[in-house]
């Protein structure tokens, strides 16, 4: 069964500007013939088939070679239950264009399985038979089945007289000459002009298909983009509703996490502004997160160490180098949750932080402790 809305997905409209700009200006009947399949195409998505229909037929009588446009004509008639018109439409393409894979596809899929093409009875094809001239006639019956008692007499004689003629003939041939020749002709004179034209046709042949795809690559890359812009817009949505109630948190994870994709360029001034309002409220919530689950630690679990762990460093990520009041507070206690589930590297280069960014304060006196400890292998002390 043909998917006529599938189908429909296959057909793209033509950039005449594009055409014409890579290519040369496009004849007035053509450039006139691609507009009305365009606003058909238009058309059949907008449900209006008949419309599209009439735009098509007039496309075609412009076009006559306009194998798409006869396509989506046989396309519009299934939609408006024209069965018979559509498999009509897409025999004439196959029969002009024997590469025209889509309508055999789609003659296919509209035929039942028991139905075949039948043969051409048309009146034209009656009239031709009709109009034979005498010779064919002949022809036609001498070839038909005989019966008769001088059936088999009348072919041996006629094959004995054959022979006798071809004798006589070749010994009037001379002995030194065949009685065949086939002279070969040489140096065929070719038209420079001609060769020219031809040579141009198929130049023009060849930038036209290499137009063609960098339409095709094109349209992929624009399609792209236009979801990429889809997307952002969406997920700056959805992030500056929650910043609007109070949820910083989850505003900052929807601007932070980007999926890989860079911001489009019309909605990077909103992204920044955004991002710069929400990251360090939604930084001091996760630290202040952070030590509640840290400080609730009663049994000393490192796997509930590990999850406070992830909160600091979230907040270490959106603070980057700004100077919070609580930053070296939040790098000691990140270390600690590190060194107490086990993550003895990192939590060294977080203590290590401490010691260069805060040198002769008391929080650099604490990270020395905790960093001499782990570097003798030893448990950190302290809460």
């Amino acid at each position: 069964m043909l998917d006529v809305k599938a189908a429909l997905d296959d057909f793209k409209p033509i950039d005449i500007e594009a055409v014409e700009q890579k290519s040369g200006k496009l004849p007035e009947n053509i450039a006139e013939a691609i507009k009305l399949y365009n606003r058909a195409l238009e058309d059949v998505r907008l449900k209006s088939e008949d419309i599209a229909i009439i735009a098509l037929k007039k496309a075609i009588s412009l076009h006559p070679v306009f194998y798409e446009a006869m396509n989506l004509l046989g396309l519009c008639y299934v939609l408006a239950g024209k069965d018979e018109e559509a498999k009509s439409v897409f025999r004439k393409v196959m029969e002009a264009d024997d590469s025209s894979i889509k309508a055999m596809e789609y003659l296919k899929k509209l035929q039942s399985p028991n139905e075949e093409d039948k043969p051409d009875l048309s009146p034209a094809r009656k009239r031709k038979k009709a109009g034979m001239n005498g010779v064919a006639l002949a022809l036609s019956k001498g070839l038909g089945h005989e019966e008769g008692r001088f059936y088999y007499i009348k072919y041996v004689a006629g094959f004995v007289a054959g022979v006798l003629i071809t004798l006589l003939i070749w010994s009037m041939v001379p002995t030194n000459k065949s009685l065949f020749t086939v002279n070969k002709v040489e140096n065929i004179i070719k038209d420079p002009e001609l060769v020219e034209e031809i040579s141009q046709l198929n130049k023009r042949i060849e930038k036209l298909e290499g137009d063609l795809k960098d339409l095709n690559e094109e349209n992929l890359r624009l399609r792209d983009d236009f979801q990429t812009y889809k997307e952002w817009a969406k997920r700056l949505n959805e992030a500056g509703t929650e910043y609007l109630n109070g949820d910083f948190v989850k505003s900052a994870e929807l601007l932070f996490d980007t999926d890989g994709t860079a911001v489009p360029e019309d909605l990077y001034d909103y992204y920044k502004s955004l991002w710069d309002s929400v990251r360090l409220k939604a930084a001091e919530t996760l630290y202040n997160e952070g030590n509640k689950i840290y400080n609730g630690n009663k049994n000393k679990d490192p796997e509930i160490y590990k999850q406070s762990l992830e909160k600091y460093e979230t907040s270490i990520a959106y603070i980057g180098s700004d100077k919070v009041s609580y930053r070296a507070n939040l790098f000691y206690q990140a270390g600690k949750a590190a060194a107490r589930c086990n993550e003895k590297e990192k939590a060294m280069k977080l203590f290590q932080t401490i010691i260069d960014e805060y040198p002769n304060t008391s929080m650099s006196s604490y990270a020395t402790a905790r960093l001499n400890e782990l570097k003798a292998d030893k448990n950190i002390g302290g809460n």
